[in-house]
């Protein structure tokens, strides 16, 4: 890595202006497990690293009015750990709690922020899933102003977002699910721990009378980017399961992804094993509540 100049502001507005100010050769960090692997392979060569671990407002778990607030820096330990997500509509948050616990080593979970895994945009970051299923939506904010994105609008591929280069992340929002919501999170990787998502999946869904009243299911490391699987929703939703409708979406599951072959798995694969996690984790969500 060639040398950077670090700039620890003391305000947000310092930060911003940092930003701007050197029009694209200036990077926000505050995890950094993401970025220092990008910067060692070249991949991003800042000038500048401007440091958002000194701006307290970034760093929060709320919830009032109904919706829930994580600041960008805030970690993934914090997240799987925090007594507020836990209490939420028991059980609405289990896929994000799940999915933050998935998250890398524990070393990395203490270091590695919210902010970070949806900014970096990686197709198989764990946090996305989950998320796309609770509808969320991030803030993000400049010197000209701030705007709310939708998360599914975020990344438009891999490595890339919406951002402008003198924008940061400064909140990611969701509202809190009804009483009776149903959320899980499962990924395989090559081991059982420390491992980037093979594929990975995330299911929302509430039941009335024996049925499917509402589905959200997304997707990781299937596509460009993480994918809501809105066809595969509408299959279930006002349906009661059986054995053909599962086939069924494991089968549109994996038509509706568009992976890539690397060196962690071939496309083919990739395709068959997130129709498989799809249509387990439909499965659990079902017998759970109509057991």
């Amino acid at each position: 890595m060639a040398d950077v100049d670090v700039v620890i502001p003391e305000s947000l507005e310092q930060c911003l202006e940092t930003l701007e100010t050197f029009a694209g050769d200036a990077v926000p960090i505050a995890g950094g497990t993401d970025l220092r692997v990008l910067m060692r392979a070249r991949v991003k060569d800042p000038r500048v690293l401007v440091w958002l671990g000194s701006l307290p407002d970034l760093k929060h778990i709320a919830c009032e009015a109904g919706t829930v607030s994580i600041g960008p820096t805030v970690t993934h330990a914090e997240i799987s750990s925090n007594a507020a997500l836990q209490s939420i509509a028991p059980g609405s948050t289990a896929s994000l709690l799940k999915a933050a616990l998935a998250v890398g080593s524990p070393q990395v979970r203490n270091v590695g922020t919210a902010g970070g895994n949806l900014a970096n945009a990686s197709p198989a970051a764990d946090l996305y899933p989950p998320l796309l299923t609770l509808d969320a939506e991030v803030t993000a904010r400049s010197r000209r102003g701030e705007r709310t994105i939708r998360l599914e609008d975020l990344a438009d591929g891999p490595g890339s977002t919406d951002l402008g280069h003198d924008e940061i992340l400064t909140g990611i929002r969701f509202k809190v699910p009804a009483d009776g919501a149903y959320t899980d999170f499962s990924k395989l990787g090559l081991r059982n721990a420390v491992a980037i998502s093979v594929a990975s999946a995330a299911v929302f869904a509430r039941f009335r009378g024996g049925k499917f009243e509402e589905v959200r299911i997304a997707c990781g490391a299937v596509a460009p980017k993480a994918i809501r699987m809105r066809a595969v929703e509408d299959l279930l939703c006002g349906e009661t399961l059986s054995v053909e409708l599962l086939r069924e979406v494991e089968e549109a599951t994996s038509r509706i992804c568009d992976p890539i072959t690397d060196l962690r798995a071939s496309a083919d694969y990739r395709r068959h094993v997130a129709g498989v996690i799809v249509s387990r984790l439909v499965e659990d969500a079902w017998r759970k509540n109509n057991g």
